[in-house]
């Protein structure tokens, strides 16, 4: 801001003081100089003005320098304050300097040392507004580079769950058994996890989680997947590391931990017997204790290789059974309870795809 631009007010019920230091500022100093002798007057201009330097009398009636300085300290500190007093106080000099005066004047003064006083006071309060725009500029520097950095983290995660997403997609394709798997059990999950009361934030990563509950499988032969007969021993530890390795997978996404509990604990049981590593109760993470059930209805009610399915009543008699067994026991009464509003979407390939449609 040029000197042009800024503007000088002048506070004191002197007149003869009053209109020399006005007369001798707008010789010298092409500022806009404003002058009032009363400091209630001097209230209203700072109201609806914007000044870069003040120079104030003290001993004023009505209201004292000292109380102007300190209203206009509350309304705008960067303001430079020249306080002109007549009395060789020194009480009141060290109360003006406590105040944040920017100089103090004696009556009578020099007015050589008053345009110095002024020239300084505009020089400070120069670099303070250039200091705050630099704040302010910076912090909206700052805003802009977050929302950029957090819009291209979604961008990857986006499309690295897309790429990810689009392999699942690809391993169940190739397997009439199991097609169509990942999107039903996250439809149930959702479900189940709506009736039991998660929040926006927990439904998001259960989302994710359970579409990519199976993705370790891409690890495992075909051959053992789709084996018909039963597993030797050595086959099933096998295929029992697809958790493990689905977890691994994601692990370089740096997703939130709830989505690689998910993956990593989705065939953990609640009483300790599941795997990898046979973890009990609330040592499960809920959010896979929820995808354990729905995977497992929807493996119930789908035919496999090596066995026939079950119908939807047996399998959902077999999620109450097996409540605090398999699965979470109040979990499992939420499902069972619920049963016909979790699965009924599973039927319906648009609600499916609703469903679906804001996670990725």
């Amino acid at each position: 801001m040029d000197n042009l631009k800024k503007q000088i007010l002048i506070v004191d019920d002197d007149l003869a003081i009053l209109d020399c230091i006005r007369m001798s500022l707008q010789k010298d100093f092409p500022c806009r100089i404003t002058a009032c002798s009363d400091s209630r007057e001097a209230l209203e201009l700072l109201e609806s003005n914007i000044f870069n330097v003040i120079i104030s009398d003290i001993g004023m009636p009505n209201l004292s320098g000292f109380q102007l300085l300190e209203y206009i300290n509350k309304l705008n500190p960067n303001i430079p304050v020249i306080l002109i007093t007549g009395e060789v106080d020194t009480e009141k000099i060290r109360s003006a300097v406590q105040l944040g005066a920017f100089d103090i004047l004696h009556k009578p003064f020099e007015l050589s040392d008053l345009h110095i006083s002024v020239k300084q006071a505009l020089q400070k309060n120069s670099l303070l507004l250039q200091n705050e725009m630099y704040r302010l500029n910076l912090e909206e520097l700052v805003e802009k580079r977050t929302k950029e950095l957090y819009i291209a983290q979604c961008q990857l995660e986006k499309n690295y769950l897309n790429t990810i997403h689009a392999m699942v997609n690809a391993m169940e394709a190739n397997d009439v058994y199991i097609r169509g798997h990942s999107e039903r059990v996250t439809v149930l999950s959702i479900m189940l996890g709506k009736i039991i009361g998660l929040d926006a934030e927990d439904l998001k990563l259960l989302r994710i989680g359970a579409i990519l509950h199976d993705l370790g499988k891409i690890g495992i032969y075909d051959t053992l997947l789709n084996k018909k007969g039963s597993l030797t021993s050595s086959e099933y530890e096998m295929v029992k590391q697809h958790p493990v390795i689905g977890a691994k997978i994601i692990r370089p996404i740096g997703l939130p931990t709830p989505v690689y509990e998910i993956i990593l604990q989705h065939h953990e049981w609640f009483n300790g017997k599941g795997y990898p590593y046979g973890l009990t109760g609330n040592q499960i993470s809920p959010l896979a204790r929820i995808v354990t059930i729905a995977d497992a209805y929807d493996a119930m009610t789908s035919k496999r290789a090596y066995r026939e399915n079950l119908d939807a009543k047996s399998a959902r008699q077999e999620v109450i059974n097996k409540a605090g067994i398999q699965f979470d026991p109040d979990y499992g009464k939420v499902f069972f309870d619920n049963y016909s509003h979790i699965v009924e979407p599973v039927s319906d390939s648009p609600a499916i795809q609703n469903l679906l449609f804001d996670m990725l």
